[in-house]
Order: structure tokens, then C-alpha cells, then sequence
């Protein structure tokens, strides 16, 4: 499932050995002062990193990439990760922060990245008509953050006739066979072009929009290009017609990818509940995850939102050696053991046993302590390699 994997800019992280700075910022500027907002809100971030111990060279290279705003209309956030002089993770929010935040620490803090992005789904939006579509690809990076995508056109091959006479007289039924031929070889070029998208983007949802016949003709040729693992809905708002909305239509996308996105949540917090006490297959609760964790068994993590967590655990430099005492480490070998956040400590080893993540404000409902974990067995007795 692409919307549970780590984004590639944060396993990238862990390539540098830290300390990290990460900031949180209400960077929106769509109004007049908001320039000198953005500024004073800065300001006082980067002296509480100063506060924290954080080197210069690192705040100066932070102030260079405030000064550039995310390509963003309307209220949106920014979260900068920097080490070492050099900024590390510069990606934008959909919205504003929950809290601005400025942290200095031995890992970098991207859990509220990741809880406040937008589903990680890549997908693709196609709006139909007779003549051809426009396609709208959207990277699961994209649609994480909501910054803005290209869109491509596609017309078809057969751009005449394109249009009924209206009359069902004989002599004219064969102008209309010819018209719907070239509405149904249109529909098969913009199918085409779509599943070549897909390809490129690992897109796992196609939605179709415009035309009702356009929209069906797709729906009919989409599935024979596509395969059985991309998901076609077909949506009635927005399309390539003068006058459509482009708003309705977002919003259409937007309810579509979430509801893909809960379908997938669902799934994974069920077959964690199922399987709650059989050890083997899942695990629950602080202690039994840093085991988990420590052993790369972890396939599924499921963490609960908590900003106000305050749970600390020891690590060392690789992104598997974590425990919840200093003894630990030693007995790893770890001769300086240091102290992070848990979920800090969480995400790195996650990146670094190659599992997913799911965030959610409810796991509590489901596990001991709003913590656990699908573990990767294939039997009763022999885990995955």
C-alpha cells in the first residue's frame, strides 16, 4: 500500500547520521502582511533552536529556505528538516501546521508531517470528452502535500464526426455508427495514454470525470489496460465542458481518495484487532513493539496521533538499535546510547526494516497503549525474510 509506506524524503533522513533541526512553520502569505508574518513566526522559532544547541551553519542554511516559499497557494504549512549546514527535507503541508515547532534533536521529528499530509495515494484524474480527455497525474508525494500538478490533453486520433445529427432516419444511421466509432476510438487512445500515466506514477485509482458517454466508454476499456490492482471510479463532477467546476470536481477527487484511503486503514486496523494475542502475528503496547522493532518483524506499525506524548527511548546509530533502557543499547554494543522521542526512534527503525506506518487520533480503540504492529510471518514459525 503506497499511502502506508515512508515517503522517500524521509527514509532519505536517515542517511545522515544527525544531530537533526526541524521546524514547523505557518508559512502562508496570501495576505498582505503575510511576508512579515512569516518572518516574525521564523524569528522565533529559530532562537528557540538556538536555545536547543543548534549550530549556525545549520540556521543559516534554514533561513535561506524559509526565504523561498513552497509553491502554495492559500494557507499552507512548511516543514524543514536541516543537519549539518545543509537542508535535509523541504516539503510543503496543506495546511497550516497544528503547532508551530522548532526542534533540535539526535533524529529528525516528521511525525506530525506525516500525520497532518493528506493520504499518500497517487492517482489519477481523467476528465473525458468526445474528442480526447485531460489528465491530471498526481504522485503520491503530491497528493500528500496538495501541491499543485500539471495537466496533460490527450486528444484522440478520430476527431471527425463528433456529432449526432439528431435525426433517426435510415439514411443517416450510418453517420451515426461513424460518430460513435469515433467517440469509442478516442475513448480507447485517452485509455491508452492513462495506463501509460499509471505506470509512471505506481498509481493504485483512476478517477473519471466528464462526458456520461465519454465516461462510459472508459469505464468499459480502462479495466482491459489497466489491470485488476488500480481501482476505476467514475465520478459526475467537473469535466472539459465550458463552464464545469473545477471546484466540484476537486472536491469529487478529494472524496474519492479518501474514501480508497479509509477502505485501506480499515483493513489494517481489523487484521491487527483480529489477530491481537497471537503473538506471532501481531504485536501491542510500547515494550512489545521496540522488540518487534529491534528484530525487523514489524511489517504494519499503527501509531496514535499524540502531540502530547512524552515517551522517550534509548537508540544508537543504526536504525534498529532502540530500547526502552541505556542497558540495552550497551549490551547491543552501542557505546554512546542516546535518548529521542519514541516515535522518532519508531520511524527510523521503520525505515530502516523496510515497514509502513498508519497514523491515526483513534489507536487506542484498537491496541494497549495506541501502539502496535502486523508482524511478517509467513507460517506459524518461520518469519519473512
Amino acid at each position: 500500500m503506497t499511502e502506508l509506506q515512508l515517503p522517500p524524503s524521509v527514509t532519505r533522513l536517515y542517511e545522515h547520521p544527525g544531530p537533526f533541526a526541524t521546524v514547523y512553520l505557518d508559512a502562508t502569505r496570501s495576505t498582505q502582511s503575510g511576508e512579515h508574518e512569516v518572518e516574525l513566526r521564523w524569528r522565533d522559532l529559530r532562537g528557540q533552536l538556538a536555545d536547543q544547541g543548534c549550530d549556525e551553519k545549520t540556521l543559516a542554511a534554514l533561513d535561506d529556505a524559509v526565504s523561498v516559499p513552497p509553491a502554495m497557494p492559500g494557507p499552507h504549512g512548511q516543514v524543514l528538516v536541516a543537519a549539518d549546514g545543509a537542508v535535509l527535507l523541504n516539503s510543503a503541508l496543506p495546511a497550516p501546521p497544528a503547532r508551530s515547532e522548532a526542534r533540535a534533536a539526535p533524529l529528525p521529528y516528521v511525525l506530525p508531517m506525516i500525520a497532518q499530509s493528506r493520504p499518500r495515494i497517487a492517482h489519477l484524474v481523467i476528465a473525458a470528452d468526445h474528442r480526447g480527455a485531460d489528465l491530471l497525474p498526481v504522485s503520491a508525494d503530491a497528493a500528500a502535500t496538495g501541491v499543485p500538478v500539471v495537466t496533460l490533453s490527450v486528444e484522440g486520433s478520430s476527431q471527425y464526426p463528433l456529432h449526432r445529427t439528431g435525426r433517426d432516419e435510415w439514411d443517416e444511421r450510418h453517420f451515426q455508427n461513424r460518430v460513435e466509432n469515433s467517440w469509442a476510438e478516442n475513448a480507447q487512445d485517452v485509455a491508452r495514454e492513462a495506463a501509460r500515466q499509471v505506470v509512471a506514477l505506481g498509481a493504485e485509482l483512476v478517477i473519471v470525470a466528464g462526458d456520461s458517454r465519454a465516461r462510459a466508454l472508459l469505464k468499459r476499456d480502462l479495466p482491459q489496460v489497466l489491470g485488476p490492482e488500480v481501482q476505476v471510479e467514475e465520478v459526475e463532477a467537473g469535466g472539459r465542458a465550458d463552464g464545469a467546476s473545477a471546484a466540484a470536481l476537486d472536491e469529487a477527487v478529494r472524496d474519492a481518495v479518501l474514501r480508497r484511503s479509509w477502505e485501506r486503514r480499515r483493513e489494517v486496523l481489523e487484521h491487527l484487532q483480529q489477530n491481537v494475542g497471537r503473538e506471532r502475528f501481531a504485536a501491542v503496547g510500547v515494550s512489545a513493539i521496540v522488540e518487534a522493532l529491534r528484530k525487523a518483524q514489524v511489517d504494519v506499525a499503527v501509531l496514535s496521533d499524540d502531540p502530547r506524548s512524552t515517551l522517550t527511548v534509548w537508540i544508537g546509530p543504526e536504525p534498529l538499535q532502540v530500547g526502552l533502557d541505556r542497558e540495552d543499547l550497551e549490551a547491543m554494543g552501542v557505546e554512546s546510547p542516546q535518548q529521542d522521542r519514541y516515535d522518532s526512534a519508531l520511524i527510523r527503525a521503520l525505515a530502516g526494516g523496510n515497514a509502513g506506518l498508519l497514523v491515526t487520533p483513534n489507536a487506542h480503540n484498537y491496541v494497549q497503549d495506541g501502539i502496535g504492529a502486523v508482524l511478517r510471518y509467513d507460517d506459524e514459525s518461520t518469519p519473512k525474510s
